[in-house]
């Protein structure tokens, strides 16, 4: 099956993040996204000028439109405005015949907040229309109403956020110490990933590379790989193995280019799932 997402999130001006990094990492695995813009982000380099939210009508004439042209397969959620939207946007993909990830987004990384109170209480109702929720550490620690500085946490943390109706989560942690005593020791040279199915807690490691603060996309770099292959019937275990280490070998390759280069190269590298290799069954480890 051609994998055709429906991709809801912000646009970015000047920075390939939100949509347009959803739309180069979905064309390099060959597909094609269908955008639903949320909200407009004027932010980057730290540096937060304006978040626009897009009037929830006009979110409604998008979903409206693709549902009367198009066939998508699956829908990633990002970015999702306020309130109201959040309600037009669930409401229109409980006719979705396909996978949904949500990309569970608070926050931005120059500081930019793009969702609020009343936004994550609409959200939070509808946790379980997704078949995976995806979130990181900081907007995490907001959801689960606790810090996170160690895995030790993570742990409590990522079981807070099912609780709260989430059938799968993803908590993606990067750099963390392993247990709550041992938070001022150097942080590991590896990022972690956390992942609970409902009953058990998976750890997936990656190494932690450097020398990528102005790379953008790595998100939609896993969300998209993850979508694409539950969209085609992987189990989640292996889908997330495979897509943790497709974005692992994307930002090596950037790291290993010139800094102006690092963006093209970071999404060129990116492929479809029945491309890819066989994982290594060491890469995760239950806890």
């Amino acid at each position: 099956m051609s994998f055709r997402p429906i991709v809801v999130g912000a646009l970015y001006p000047g920075i390939t993040r939100g949509l347009s990094a959803d739309v180069l990492v979905t064309q390099a695995l060959t597909g094609r996204a269908y955008p639903v813009c949320t909200a407009h982000v004027v932010a980057g380099q730290g540096v937060v000028t304006d978040v626009l939210n897009v009037p929830t009508d006009t979110v409604s004439a998008q979903f409206e439109h693709l549902a009367e042209t198009e066939s998508p397969t699956a829908a990633k959620v990002g970015i999702i405005g306020d309130a109201p939207t959040v309600e037009t946007t669930f409401d229109h993909l409980q006719t979705l015949d396909g996978p949904v990830v949500l990309d569970l987004t608070l926050s931005g990384p120059s500081g930019e907040d793009v969702l609020g109170q009343r936004g994550l209480e609409a959200l939070l109702s509808h946790l379980d229309q997704a078949d995976l929720v995806t979130v990181r550490k900081t907007d995490a620690e907001l959801v689960a109403g606790m810090e996170i500085p160690s895995l030790d946490d993570a742990q409590v943390a990522v079981q807070r956020i099912a609780q709260r109706g989430a059938e799968q989560v993803l908590l993606r942690c990067g750099q963390l110490s392993t247990h709550h005593f041992d938070t001022k020791s150097s942080p590991p040279e590896y990022a972690v990933d956390l992942y609970f199915d409902g009953d058990d807690i998976a750890l997936f490691e990656a190494p932690f590379l450097d020398q990528l603060e102005s790379l953008h996309g790595a998100s939609s770099g896993l969300t998209l790989s993850l979508l694409q292959m539950l969209q085609d019937g992987i189990s989640m275990s292996e889908a997330l193995q495979k897509a943790k280490g497709q974005v692992t070998e994307a930002l090596r390759a950037a790291q290993q280019s010139d800094s102006d280069e690092q963006s093209q190269v970071f999404f060129d590298a990116f492929q479809p799932h029945f491309e890819l290799p066989t994982p290594k069954t060491d890469d995760s480890v239950d806890s």
